[in-house]
């Protein structure tokens, strides 16, 4: 069961989704991400209106780990994004500040931050031609090493529908396919109701004394990896809302095939 070697959300959402994809969806999932990790936090406001009560969800910075770098520049840039709509953490204001960063078509996260990514570990490749034969275009798609990734998270992403049943009885296996996935889990969404349980599940194997109980399970897997995610701050309420949020302050819908796009 090969590692996921270290692919966030976004990039592997892009990556199996090339050469089209959706440039909003990216975005959304790299926040999406930063929330599993911990780095961002999520706090819901209860609004009664005349009719319903509104339930409106304010985005903060929790950690300031994630804005020192490290190996990929995409979580500090969105630190920065989500540092800039602060002190109210609208999503309206993340949306606009994301538009401010990344172009209004917020085709930038995905064109400056994820395929750079992907192109440098040698999954995506570039690729320049002109459209109608006049026009500069272009366009990205997977490698080889791309396409035998992409097999490998669908297969990991087919598996981890079973970890729900893994949890309670076979917690090593939970935890084994887990740490294949990394950051890629948040693309599993059959599992969001069970992320507590998960939370769970994955304190148990983050220390080094709890590998000898895998019996093989987990061999050629770093399960460090665990340890960058957290899911124990939040439940799938907390993605509902993001998504929910993101949608009405215009951040929903739109899509892209890695070509240059404009406003």
């Amino acid at each position: 069961m090969p590692a996921n070697d270290g692919l966030s959300a976004p990039e592997a959402f892009v990556l199996m989704s090339l050469p089209k994809f959706d440039v909003r969806q990216t975005l959304k999932l790299g926040f999406m991400g930063l929330l599993a990790q911990g780095f961002l936090r999520i706090e819901q406001e209860d609004r009664q209106g005349l009719i319903r009560t509104r339930h409106i969800p304010h985005l903060f910075v929790a950690s300031p780990a994630a804005e020192g770098g490290g190996r990929s520049p995409i979580a500090p840039s969105l630190i920065k994004v989500v540092r800039a709509a602060e002190p109210r953490g609208l999503m309206r204001d993340i949306v606009k500040q994301s538009m401010n960063e990344y172009g209004c078509a917020l085709t930038g996260f995905a064109m400056k931050l994820v395929l750079p990514s992907l192109i440098r570990r040698g999954l995506a490749i570039e690729v320049k031609t002109r459209w109608l034969g006049v026009w500069p275009w272009t366009r990205y798609f997977r490698t080889p090493a791309g396409d035998s990734e992409k097999l490998r998270l669908e297969g990991l992403m087919r598996d981890a529908v079973a970890i729900p049943d893994f949890l309670d009885r076979d917690p090593a296996q939970a935890a084994a396919l887990i740490a294949a996935l990394g950051g890629a889990i948040i693309l599993v969404e059959s599992l969001r109701p069970h992320y507590q349980a998960i939370a769970a599940a994955m304190r148990l194997y983050t220390g080094d004394t709890m590998l000898s109980d895998f019996g093989g399970v987990g061999d050629g897997i770093d399960f460090s990896g665990i340890g960058a995610l957290d899911f124990s701050a939040f439940d799938s309420g907390a993605f509902d809302s993001f998504d929910a949020g993101f949608s009405d302050a215009g951040g929903d819908g739109g899509g892209g095939d890695g070509g240059s796009s404009g406003c």
